[in-house]
């Protein structure tokens, strides 16, 4: 700090005391040491000057110094020792100053000739009465005394006038006492030690001497105040009056401090500490917004202040030290010395910011002895929590918040203000500001930083204030912000959950969207371990009857490989009745977005702690809001499988659509577009009629429809079952199939009744569970009857007139026409009935009817299993000419069907067999 230097006495380790003390027993004291030595830590202020001159010949006033403690008088009383008992040293030092600060009027003040000096500090209490410390101290003390004891039952109370001005007038004196206010409220005061009064008296003589007789008696005293009763005697004669409250009084007391600190400021030139702190007076002449004609007036306190800033100054002497218990400027005087031995030896200027939390030795020790104020020390361990706090909470603080010490610092010190407590974000910037300046983006980024990881810095309009009390909002982020407290772990909270319960809420959390859809949240590493951190009721495993609505927490890469991929890989069933939600492209991943998480973390905090403090109730409210409020927008557009590759699920395709909806109305927007723009009627209509023709369950049917559909087909988009099922009636409906209802009943359009009235009839009749798989669709020409099975429709044939009265045919008609059965067909089960007696040609007997029933193709041997019971045929019923027709088989397999045939029947075996 251009070579500046502190003084010997505050060099050390251990900082000695500052305190001036007129004499003590190690010979140390103000008094005691040469007037040359003391007088070289010696500032000529005004008060200095004013004393000096109303101490000289011809001058006969007393002399009051009139100041709370600490604020020099001492100091002053010591120099005036030295000015009556050294005046050759005293006048001297008088003319070095004026030279130096260009007052040649200072070498002319006249002293008085050497002087004896009676000088006492009475607060020490030496002394009982103040005629003893004269007696004492005077060379001709003894003889007064004597004298005055002598006058036997004529002597007075205290000593009169006469006796005192004998004693000066053989040896003329100076009088200087000390923390004389202190001594006298002290005294006694009663009928029978009326000490107090004695002592009133006393004074009242001795100022009345010094008055009428300055060139026997000077009297200097010091009192804390000029309104007590110690004040009133010396009052009377009026004194000249040193109060420390000149117009440059402050100015004064600045020069005064850089004198007593440091053993060469005058020595540094003016130029070079103007051009160290220019970055630092320049930045704050912006940032305070001063006005251009202030600017040099500015500057000039800068350079005077230095090294210390003139709003450090400002704000420990009018701010925290005024109204404590410190003793201004020897206290001051200790605080400054510990700061300057703890700052940065780069730092061009001290400011609040070198009070630094996390070092004790940075002039904070020294503060808070001297104020001895239990609330600022506890406010200093409240922000040295927060400083701890912010560490914790932000990655890599050396590069986020490089000056969190001297944020956090410089706002403690500010808080301890009477008034304006605390700094607006400004004086912050400017005591964080050294050699450059620093960015105001980054500076705003970097308090703001600070601010959300504290909680104990509150918001008092636009200033910044640290205080005792916790602000629920600080803590409440300050905690959201701390990584330590979140993860996986046993003793950590999950953050992750939380913002998926929030983005399930959002878009699922409505009663219809709940009862339609699940919607599933996957994990932060959606490709690899997308189940992870799923809870155990929305893993696949438990998926129920609603559609699966998955959100992806990222925007993919390659949209229809990337999810075809993992449909393949992490999906084993229902591909086709699943819907992915994905977010706004360039969107971070759901789980890594910091603020998305913050905000996660606020909510489950203030959820755990608003039944401690109702204020966190309120925080919860706000908290949730924001995030749902980001969150019912952040996922923009779906997708849905359109065509399937199994082999090769990079080639498979998605359609991707965006639903224009937000939160809780995503859900069914997904599904009207679904419905109404991808879902194709007509491939619906063809696969129910090609399971009508294989008389496949209502169940398979349905968890086919699940499934992508092989072989590159467009897949069929799944609705749900109870939509799937409607649509499933609508066309039976329709009168192109029917469907048997567990064997118990058939569903099917009856003769005259229209498709609105079928359809009326028939819905919400196929069941669900179980019953579905004991449901089955077939053509409605394979329906039975209660004379077999419906027969299908025959076209009308032309008639002509037989001659008789009756119709023949036009034209020969095939065999059955004419109502004889013919050759049954075999693709359509068809009734054949035989005359009474069993015989087509004739006979007695019951009618009996035999049905052929066949399947219209090759089937598994499940469906077979199937059609026989949807044929009725059961344990007892008789079935006979039995062709059961395999195309294929290898030797193994016609082995194993053989071996199944039951024991005690015939059979006929002719196959075709491969000679090679």
């Amino acid at each position: 700090m251009l070579g500046l230097t502190l003084r010997e006495e505050f060099q050390g380790r251990r900082l000695k005391g500052t305190a001036i003390e007129l004499a003590n027993e190690n010979k140390t004291g103000a008094t005691q040491i040469g007037a040359a030595k003391f007088l070289d830590i010696t500032y000529p202020t005004a008060d200095v000057v004013a004393a000096m001159e109303a101490i000289g010949p011809g001058h006969g006033q007393p002399v009051v110094l009139i100041g709370e403690r600490g604020q020099g008088k001492s100091h002053l009383l010591a120099a005036l020792y030295h000015g009556f008992n050294n005046p050759d040293v005293t006048s001297g030092w008088l003319k070095g100053w004026g030279v130096r600060l260009g007052q040649p009027k200072l070498g002319e003040i006249e002293l008085r000739p050497k002087t004896h000096v009676i000088s006492e500090s009475l607060h020490r209490q030496n002394y009982k009465f103040l005629w003893d410390l004269v007696f004492d101290r005077h060379p001709h003390g003894s003889y007064i005394k004597g004298k005055w004891e002598a006058q036997g039952d004529k002597r007075t109370d205290i000593p009169g006038d006469k006796l005192l001005v004998e004693l000066f007038q053989h040896t003329p004196t100076a009088l200087v006492l000390d923390e004389f206010q202190t001594w006298y409220d002290g005294l006694t005061n009663t009928k029978q030690f009326p000490w107090r009064v004695w002592a009133f008296n006393f004074i009242q003589i001795l100022s009345e001497i010094a008055k009428e007789h300055p060139e026997l008696l000077v009297l200097v005293v010091s009192v804390r105040n000029g309104e007590t009763e110690a004040y009133q005697q010396i009052h009377r004669v009026n004194p000249r009056q040193i109060d420390f409250k000149g117009p440059n009084a402050r100015r004064d007391r600045l020069r005064l401090l850089l004198h007593r600190l440091f053993a060469n400021r005058s020595q540094v030139p003016e130029q070079q500490i103007e051009a160290t702190i220019a970055a630092h007076v320049s930045e704050h002449l912006r940032l305070a917004e001063a006005a251009p004609a202030d600017h040099q007036r500015v500057r000039v306190d800068f350079v005077e202040a230095w090294p210390f800033a003139p709003h450090l100054m400002t704000l420990l002497e009018d701010q925290v030290l005024v109204a404590t218990q410190a003793q201004e400027t020897r206290d001051l005087i200790r605080i400054l010395a510990d700061v300057f031995k703890s700052r940065d030896v780069n730092s061009p200027i001290i400011t609040a910011a070198d009070f630094r939390l996390d070092d004790d030795k940075s002039g904070i020790a020294a503060l808070l002895d001297s104020v001895s104020n239990q609330h600022h020390a506890s406010l200093r361990e409240k922000a040295q929590r927060n400083l701890s706090a912010v560490l914790a909470a932000v990655k890599d603080p050396a590069q986020n918040v490089p000056h969190l010490a001297d944020i956090v610092g410089a706002l403690w010190l500010r808080s301890l203000a009477i008034n304006n407590t605390g700094a607006e974000p400004a004086e912050l910037h400017v005591d964080i500001t050294r050699s450059k300046p620093v960015d105001d983006n980054f500076f705003s980024a970097e308090l703001s930083t600070i601010v959300e990881n504290s909680f104990n810095i509150h918001q008092d309009g636009s200033r910044l204030v640290f205080r005792e009390e916790e602000n629920p909002q600080a803590k409440l982020i300050a905690n959201a912000r701390n990584d330590r407290l979140f993860g996986d772990g046993p003793d950590k909270l999950n953050d992750r959950q939380q913002l998926a319960r929030e983005v399930r809420y959002v878009i699922g959390g409505t009663e219809s969207a709940a009862r339609a859809f699940r919607v599933v949240v996957l994990g932060a590493n959606w490709t690899d371990e997308p189940w992870s951190g799923v809870e155990e009721v929305d893993l696949p495993a438990h998926w129920d009857d609603r559609i699966p609505l998955l959100v992806v927490p990222e925007p993919p890469d390659r949209v229809d490989a990337r999810l075809g991929i993992w449909l393949k890989e992490r999906l084993q069933r229902h591909r086709n009745a699943v819907r992915f939600l994905l977010p706004r492209d360039a969107s971070e991943n759901l789980f890594y977005d910091r603020d998305l998480l913050v905000l996660a973390r606020a909510v489950l905090l203030a959820e755990r702690w608003k039944t401690h403090n109702p204020e966190y109730s309120k925080l919860h409210t706000k908290y949730q809001r924001e995030l749902r409020g980001i969150l019912k927008r952040r996922f923009d557009r779906f997708a849905i499988l359109a065509t399937w590759n199994f082999q090769s699920p990079s080639q498979c395709t998605f359609h991707i659509e965006s639903h224009r909806a937000e939160g809780a109305q995503i859900p069914e927007s997904v599904d009207g577009l679904v419905s109404k723009n991808l879902f194709v009627s007509e491939d619906f209509d063809a696969l129910v009629l090609a399971a009508a023709q294989q008389n496949e369950s209502v169940g398979r049917l349905l968890r086919e429809l699940q499934e992508p559909r092989p072989g590159g087909e467009d897949c069929i988009p799944w609705l749900g079952e109870t939509l799937m099922k409607e649509k499933l009636v609508k066309i039976c409906a329709r009168g192109e199939i029917a469907i048997n209802l567990r064997g118990m009943e058939y569903l099917q359009v009856r003769g005259g009744e229209d498709e609105e009235t079928a359809w009326r009839r028939m819905r919400g009749k196929l069941g669900t569970g179980k019953h579905l798989d004991e449901t089955y669709v077939l053509l409605p020409q394979a329906v039975p009857h209660s004379e077999g099975v419906l027969p299908p429709q025959q076209p009308e044939v032309p008639t002509r007139n037989d001659g008789a009265g009756g119709r023949l045919p036009l034209w020969p008609q095939p065999p059955g026409a004419d109502g004889i059965p013919g050759p049954s067909v075999g693709a359509g089960p068809g009734p054949i009935s035989t005359p009474p007696g069993g015989s087509i040609f004739g006979g007695g007997g019951a009618t009996t009817t035999v049905r052929q029933l066949s399947t219209a193709g090759a089937t598994s041997a499940l469906n077979l299993l199937g059609k026989v019971e949807s044929w009725g045929i059961t344990p007892g019923t008789q079935v006979e000419d039995i062709q059961l027709k395999v195309a294929n088989l290898t030797g193994a397999q016609l082995n194993d069907l053989l071996k199944k045939l039951p024991d005690g029947i015939t059979y006929e075996l002719t196959l075709h067999k491969e000679d090679r």
